[in-house]
């Protein structure tokens, strides 16, 4: 297997790795077919060896100030899941939530990158122990996903570079696979 590298996170892929994160995939990874990042989650048409478009542009206040309401509901995200895979009954679950937590963390990671965001925010914990059954950590998660993408549209609409648009296209169709598979679980 060649090296692959994600032009949203920019993590390389490789054999080592090809499958991580799997279970929060619709499509799964496998060696000779790679379909998603295993890092931040995207379509392989956002992979490619021959680009670096990973790098910051000339942004202004009003999309680093998008990038930074971004990271901190990835961040978000990311504690409810890491949570959730501590509160999950079945060991399955647990996983999903798990691997969403590493995704939603990454995504948190690309838009610190993205934004020139120097400090991770400090977020309000809250108690999640009302969502006491994994049918009821799931409906969470649904919710969650359905506010991330409706998060990413209506930005996506405020913005003008085209780039950025990219990256919001992206992950939302992770965000997407995310919703599919919390409410098929």
């Amino acid at each position: 297997m060649e090296k692959i590298k994600c032009l949203i996170c920019g993590m390389n892929i490789n054999i080592n790795n090809y499958d991580f994160n799997n279970t929060t995939m619709v499509e799964k990874n496998i060696e000779n077919n790679i379909i998603n990042c295993p890092f931040c989650g995207v379509n392989r048409l956002y992979f490619d060896n021959n680009l670096d478009l990973h790098k910051t542009e000339n942004l202004d206040s009003n999309i680093i100030s998008i990038f930074d309401k971004a990271m901190k509901l990835e961040i978000f995200n990311g504690q409810f899941y890491k949570e959730a895979s501590k509160m999950a009954k079945a060991e399955d679950i647990k996983k999903l939530f798990k691997e969403l937590s590493n995704i939603e963390y990454m995504h948190a990671k690309i838009h610190k990158k993205l934004g020139g965001l120097k400090i991770e925010p400090n977020l309000f914990k809250p108690d999640y122990s009302k969502h006491d059954t994994d049918e009821l950590l799931l409906k969470e998660a649904s919710k969650r996903e359905e506010h991330a993408i409706a998060f990413y549209n209506k930005y996506m609409r405020e913005v003008s570079s085209e780039f950025v648009k990219d990256v919001f296209k992206a992950l939302i169709d992770v965000e997407k696979q995310h919703k599919h598979i919390s409410q098929n679980k």
